[in-house]
């Protein structure tokens, strides 16, 4: 017998200009990871200065972790407190506490824009939860 693939139960989506981290780059790296300290985990940010360009990857993160907040309840799941990792495949993961989530994430962006879209299942097979009203 098969397993059910997990059920989805939400969806977040985020758009963020990328000139906002446009004065982020290597000659100014000891200042952007304080500033940026305040808003990603010091993985996030070490994984972005890896790139000639970090202000894209630093905007793509931060979608994917508004879009990930949307998605799984901002209450619940702060900003602050979700992480994007990248697994072997280099494909975005989310991750609170330490504790893989179950939530699928895909990121993207142009020269002028980063969006994400995160999509969270219900691990425990539950039914989804009816919205509005017959």
């Amino acid at each position: 017998m098969t397993k059910k693939p997990p059920i989805p139960i939400n969806i977040g989506l985020d758009i963020v200009d990328i000139s906002r981290f446009a004065g982020f780059d290597d000659r100014v790296q000891q200042l952007a990871n304080h500033r940026l300290a305040k808003i990603f985990t010091k993985r996030e940010i070490v994984y972005c200065f890896k790139f000639k360009e970090p202000s894209s990857h630093l905007a793509g993160i931060f979608a994917a972790k508004e879009a990930t907040s949307k998605a799984l309840g901002v209450k619940k799941f702060p900003f602050i407190e979700i992480e994007v990792r990248h697994g072997k495949d280099g494909e975005p993961q989310i991750w609170h506490n330490n504790k893989k989530l179950p939530v699928k994430v895909s990121i993207s962006h142009t020269d002028t824009v980063a969006a994400a879209v995160a999509l969270a299942y219900n691990e425990n097979d539950e039914k989804m939860p009816r919205i509005g009203s017959r």
